[in-house]
């Protein structure tokens, strides 16, 4: 035997050898799961144009194992965007475990004993269902003779929004879904967080830390959200929210314009909410984080506040109110917010009109701000009916006429208020009469210093001017004599 005989058949000696001692690394692609086709250990299923691919993986410093899917690049870390068993991880030993059909058509995950550690647990069907993986990442089980589709990861997402899936809100019967966190980026369970959908009128979207308001969008304007001024408006971002108001339901969804890009939407186990995207020619980056600053977190100011993140400090009164504790807001705890400081005359009579006698209360503007939470959506069109509305109401302590909405009005605490650097609405804040003419006054007061300013400072040039001329003259008079 040659030396080249004696290398080629110990190599091929090496790689059998490497094939029989490490089964695991060998494996391979199928196209679908059926009820005598299994995903087994080894194998992994991938969509047709061999963008995702769903198989048993195992996290970082992790004992556990789970189905999921990712997206099938060339990177040694997974990114995953759907886990199936989150809360029933398999042992990573167990090497005999593998998803299946079951005899009643569901798609069953089944440890190495037989046991049924996840399923889909539809209505019984027939063996004869398929599961496969399409481009766009729904895993979907179909009837195997009709085509129907019984059940799609779509519907139930976890820590992950793909485009052309959806996050719903039916407000009649209750049904809803959203985005769950990972308890940590190593491990699957369901985190601290959850982002939803309002039953609001129009809708927001919330981040829920518990039973806790985290992050909330402002309300749906028909092209974005209006706490989200960085949120492009035109049609080409892909953001679609549609309210169906007869069936109750409501549907958000983004489909960018931009196919030659991938993007997701990210729920992070800290709370953050990440809109990821990837090029052709750059690697996977967040275009899009909330909340981003403390100011972006839910009423990081309190009550009758406005937030402002390139101030210092952050937080401010909203005018005609002053911190409901001087001591607590010296030391930057601002969660109790502020108080009126005048009250208002239409609470000191007992009729409910907010015109009855007295000096009348009126409005102050507050610009480019994200909408506070709690309001209330009237049927008006025209933005001076919206304000005669809320003034003749005296429950009405503030309003604002939104594009794309109509009136909005507010009778409970205006909380998680922000000023922004661009965008945002005008808010109308119902005042007492004094901190209204209190500010006139102070305006009045700055325009007439101004002007005797102005004036001291004419007659002063007058002045100096006649008194130089004045010289002028002595010195060419005195140049004339000698």
């Amino acid at each position: 035997m040659s030396v080249k005989e004696r290398e080629s058949s110990l190599l091929r000696l090496f790689i059998l050898l490497l094939i029989h001692l490490f089964p695991a690394y060998h494996c391979y692609a199928i196209y679908n799961i059926t009820f005598s086709q299994p995903l087994s250990q080894g194998q992994t299923l991938v969509s047709p144009s061999q963008i995702f691919e769903l198989g048993f993986f195992t996290p970082n410093n992790s004992t556990n194992q789970y189905i999921g899917i990712w997206y099938k690049e060339n990177s040694p870390r997974k990114r995953v965007v759907w886990v199936a068993n989150r809360e029933n991880p398999l042992a990573v030993t167990d090497s005999s475990a593998n998803l299946t059909i079951s005899s009643n058509g569901n798609l069953n995950l089944v440890d190495g004993k037989g046991k049924s550690v996840w399923s889909t647990d539809i209505v019984p069907g027939s063996n004869g269902s398929v599961a496969v993986l399409f481009d766009n990442g729904s895993f979907v089980l179909t009837d195997g003779v009709s085509g129907q589709f019984l059940w799609q990861s779509f519907d139930h997402p976890g820590n992950t929004l793909l485009t052309k899936a959806q996050i719903f809100l039916n407000v009649k019967t209750k049904e809803r879904n959203g985005l769950t966190s990972w308890k940590t980026e190593n491990d699957p369970s369901l985190g601290d967080f959850m982002a939803v959908l309002s039953g609001d009128r129009p809708p927001q979207a919330f981040i829920w830390n518990g039973s806790v308001p985290h992050w909330r969008s402002g309300p749906w304007d028909k092209s974005k959200f209006n706490g989200v001024p960085q949120m492009d408006p035109s049609y080409l971002s892909g953001f679609k929210l549609v309210e169906n108001l007869d069936m109750g339901t409501v549907n958000f969804t983004f489909d960018p314009y931009n196919t030659t890009s991938l993007y997701y939407l990210f729920l992070s186990s800290q709370g953050v909410l990440r809109l990821m995207k990837k090029t052709k020619k750059a690697d996977w980056s967040s275009i899009f984080d909330a909340p981003n600053s403390t100011c972006d977190v839910y009423a990081a100011c309190g009550p009758f506040a406005v937030c402002k993140p390139s101030e210092s400090p952050i937080c401010k009164c909203l005018k005609g109110f002053v911190p409901k504790s001087n001591d607590e807001w010296s030391r930057g705890n601002w969660k109790r917010g502020c108080i009126r400081r005048t009250e208002l005359l239409c609470e000191k009579n007992t009729s409910k009109s907010a015109s009855s006698g007295g000096k009348n209360d009126g409005f102050w503007k507050s610009g480019m701000v994200k909408l506070p939470n709690f309001h209330e959506y009237l049927q008006i069109i025209d933005p001076n009916r919206c304000s005669e509305r809320c003034q003749t109401n005296c429950s009405c302590i503030a309003y604002a006429f939104v594009n794309g909405i109509g009136c909005l009005v507010w009778s409970k605490e205006l909380v998680d208020i922000q000023e922004f650097p661009f965008g945002g609405q005008d808010l109308f804040v119902r005042l007492a009469h004094a901190e209204l003419v209190g500010n006139q006054l102070m305006k009045r007061k700055l325009i007439i210093i101004f002007v005797a300013i102005s004036i001291g400072v004419i007659m002063m040039n007058d002045i100096a001017h006649k008194i130089s001329n004045f010289y002028i003259k002595i010195n060419q008079t005195r140049a004339r004599g000698l």
